[in-house]
């Protein structure tokens, strides 16, 4: 499965997928991914000139299927990739086809989504990914003004970006519906009340809601989740941050239901 930047209100598939945005993909570990699950979305490739024996595999490809590919310096490199920690390489490829979200929903057995309201950061998100991979979640839902994965985003999720199924929408609250009438148990997060975490099981179908570190989760989003929960710790500092604390709600899903 690769990275869907599907917008929330696109229902139907992309009938034009040579008119799909453009991503610009920084990262040793994203890259890679990019290469091993989609080489024909890849458009043009920006590699240092150090880096030449690293991703001889990928320039190869390049040269047989008559991609454009260039080797730069540093300084290139960055102005190229808009990024300082490239890493040494910059992928610029179409979007994936976009997914239905229905279809995630519609899969029979254990079920995992991750809903952000209002993170933007794009270290948060790319780290959210990574987690959100590693423990097997299908989908993340992000709601805000965000289209679409930075390139700070890609290299912070090291390649997850490619097997997690992401979402795009201003408002949160229909993509939630979708996955309350899927069977989904949306579990709203707090770190001011709630039942604790430990307390009770997780349900097998859950969608885990979260919101930024700031402002957290908005009262209509909070008002509306079939479960409020918190994370019980010492009270030394108010909360854990959002990407530490969506590694602790994941986990606890993979430790119940895997």
């Amino acid at each position: 499965m690769g990275c869907y930047c599907a917008l929330a209100m696109d229902s139907t598939r992309d009938s034009e997928p040579t008119k799909r945005n453009e991503s610009k993909i920084c990262g040793q570990h994203a890259c890679r991914a990019i290469f091993a699950q989609r080489p024909k979305d890849i458009i043009r490739v920006f590699v240092n000139e150090t880096m030449t024996q690293e991703f001889g595999t990928l320039l190869k490809y390049c040269a047989e299927h008559k991609m454009a590919y260039r080797l730069v310096g540093n300084a290139e490199l960055e102005k190229v990739s808009g990024a300082r920690h490239h890493e040494g390489i910059c992928i610029v490829a179409q979007a994936p086809e976009p997914v239905v979200l229905a279809d995630l929903l519609s899969k029979d057995g254990p079920g995992l989504f991750l809903a952000l309201d209002g993170v933007g950061n794009p270290h948060n998100i790319g780290t959210l990914l990574r987690t959100a991979a590693h423990f097997g979640a299908c989908g993340v839902l992000i709601g805000g003004p965000l289209r679409k994965l930075s390139s700070a985003a890609y290299r912070t999720a090291e390649g997850a970006a490619e097997h997690v199924g992401v979402f795009f929408a201003e408002d949160l609250s229909p993509l939630l519906r979708q996955c309350s009438a899927a069977g989904y148990s949306v579990c709203a997060t707090s770190s001011h009340g709630g039942q604790d975490l430990y307390e009770k099981d997780l349900p097998a179908r859950t969608c885990i809601l979260l919101g930024a570190e700031r402002d957290g989760l908005s009262p209509s989003l909070m008002k509306d989740a079939d479960l409020r929960l918190c994370i019980a710790g010492t009270s030394a500092v108010e909360s854990l941050n959002v990407a530490s604390s969506a590694a602790v709600f994941l986990a606890e899903h993979w430790r119940t239901h895997h």
